[in-house]
């Protein structure tokens, strides 16, 4: 899917939110603290065949998020993620992986929603706070019968390291 179409998807799912930003002041007030490290858990499920017949899984990790208000950048094994702070506490990351020319390319989304901590761990810090969501991933490899397209959706949860 192209980030364009990705991008368009999102802002339909999300509807009336607003990206945080300076100009809309009381959402610049609203918009989640993202940035950080994050430790994500996928929920255990069964994968997909096209996905087994590969070897493609999803793996526990760690999603390391960078934040200019509501412009996100991230990286989660080893791939490289931008996206969008939403003023509702909903954030979008989304990444492709295009190997060289002529090769196949993969698609990897975060969807989510932040939750503050209720109360602020005793450093001052936002050790409560979490992430809630659905990761989906397209893959697409060379299989022994042509090309193999594997797409793996798990819901996450992830809590501040």
């Amino acid at each position: 899917m192209r980030p364009t179409a990705i991008a368009l998807g999102a802002a339909a799912l999300l509807g009336a939110a607003s990206a945080c930003s300076a100009s809309n002041n009381a959402c610049f007030r609203l918009c989640p603290a993202l940035a950080g490290q994050w430790l994500v858990a996928f929920e255990p499920a069964t994968d997909p065949s096209e996905c087994q017949d590969i070897g493609a899984t999803v793996r526990d990790g760690i999603l390391d998020v960078a934040q200019q208000t509501s412009a996100l950048s991230a990286t989660f094994d080893g791939e490289e993620l931008s996206g969008t702070a939403y003023d509702t506490g909903q954030f979008t990351l989304d990444g492709l992986f295009a190997p060289d020319a002529g090769g196949l390319g993969d698609a990897f989304s975060f969807r989510g929603t932040f939750t503050p901590s209720p109360t602020p761990s005793p450093d001052g810090g936002a050790g409560g706070d979490a992430l809630s969501g659905t990761y989906d991933a397209t893959l697409r490899r060379q299989g022994a019968q042509g090309t193999v397209t594997c797409h793996l959706v798990r819901s996450y949860a992830a809590a501040r390291r």
